[in-house]
Order: structure tokens, then sequence, then C-alpha cells
């Protein structure tokens, strides 16, 4: 009786095949495809992020897909799900995350390949849409009220570097401010003979142009200054 029991174990562990229905399997690729081109949308148009949001927002679509792929498999097979956590133990993922809202975006994406995978494609569908109408409020709020709450609504950085007080602060920001909507101070670092101050600040686009010479300008006359701009969103869009 025993030996019958771990032969009947083996078998399942061992033999047992994965049959897959390919209606099923087409239409969870399909919401994945769909809903991960959404998400990677979305992404695009209301992420803060610093970093390259177009290069990063390409892995969406595919790694929706795959981890459909990979759920559509191993749903069936004690063995195979068993397989995936020894294969996941041994590959070790380096992927440089450097700000919280990127994980963020990636479980959302995991998140429907696997809704998918398990062929919860009303789930999937009712979950993205949700986020997304959230996500999208969630920017218009902070782009409304920006001007009240810089900390949360800025997204264009100017730091100003200062060697030995060759100018006054003042003076810098009045020349500045005069092709920006708004100029407030973030931080403030003093040490040795430097002074750095981080602002916040917006401007038109029409008035780019006219700014960065103005910028050029100081930073040629005198060698003692050094201003850098900084954006999250991008200042041309």
């Amino acid at each position: 009786m025993e030996q019958n029991s771990i032969k009947l174990l083996e078998e399942f562990l061992i033999n047992s095949k994965v049959e897959i229905d390919l209606y099923n399997f087409a239409l969870a690729i399909f919401f994945s495809l769909i809903l991960g081109t959404i998400v990677k949308f979305t992404y695009l148009k209301v992420s803060r992020s610093l970093n390259d949001k177009e290069h990063f927002s390409e892995i969406f679509v595919p790694l929706a897909i795959i981890t459909t792929l990979v759920i559509t498999v191993i749903k069936f097979s004690l063995a195979l799900s068993l397989g995936l956590v020894g294969a996941l133990s041994i590959v070790r993922f380096r992927a440089a995350i450097k700000e919280p809202e990127e994980l963020v975006y990636l479980f959302f994406v995991i998140g429907i390949g696997l809704a998918n995978g398990a062929n919860q494609f009303i789930v999937a569908t009712f979950a993205t849409v949700l986020l997304v109408i959230i996500l999208f409020l969630r920017s218009i709020y902070n782009e409304k009220f920006k001007k009240n709450n810089f900390s949360e609504a800025s997204t264009n950085i100017i730091q100003i570097q200062i060697e030995n007080n060759v100018v006054k602060i003042d003076d810098l920001i009045s020349d500045l401010k005069k092709d920006l909507d708004y100029l407030n101070l973030k931080s403030f670092t003093s040490e040795n003979n430097m002074s750095q101050y981080n602002f916040w600040f917006s401007i038109n686009p029409k008035n780019l142009t006219k700014f960065m010479n103005l910028v050029n300008k100081i930073v040629t006359e005198k060698k003692e200054i050094k201003i850098q701009l900084f954006s999250r969103s991008g200042i041309y869009e």
C-alpha cells in the first residue's frame, strides 16, 4: 500500500502532463498585451520619475506577457511549480530600481500577468481601470494645486553653486525670476567657501530657450557660479 502511494506520487510529480486550453491562453495573452499597454501609457503620462521613463516602460508589455505564460504553464503542474521556485532561487535579478514608484508599476504589471494567467480577465481589467483612474486623478490634483504644494507637485529643480560669495544670491534670483513662473527655495547648504541652493521652479516652454541663454551667460561671465537644471517629467512636455 505504501509503495503504491509512493509510485502515485512519483507519477504525479514527474509524469504529470500539462494540458493548456489554447483559446484561454490566447485570450490571456491578448488581455496582458492590452492592459500592459494601458499601464505603459499611464506611466508615461503621470509618473514623476527622474529616470528615462520611455526606456523603462518598454519592459511593461513583455513582462505582463511573460508572467501570463509562466502562470498558465505552472498552474496545472505541481512539479513545474516546484521547478520554478528552484530556478528563481538560482537566478539573481540585479535591476537598479532607484525609485519606489518604479517598483509599484512593476508589481502592477506583474499583477496583471498573474490575473490573466489564472484566467481572471474581469478582475485584471477592473483593477487596471480603477488604478489608472486613481493615478490620473492624483496627477490632476497635483497639477491643480501645485502652487500651494511645491513638495508634492514640483518636478523641476535648479541647483546653484556659488564659490567665495562672488555674487549675492538675491541679485541672482532677481535675474532668473524674470523668465520663470515661480522660484521657491527647497534647500540650502553652506560649507567652507561654497554655498549651494536648490530651488523648485516652473517655466513656460516658450521661455525655456531664453532662460537657458541667460544661464549660459551667467556661468560664462562668472566661473565661480555653477547652475544645473533637473526635471522629472521633462520641461518640454
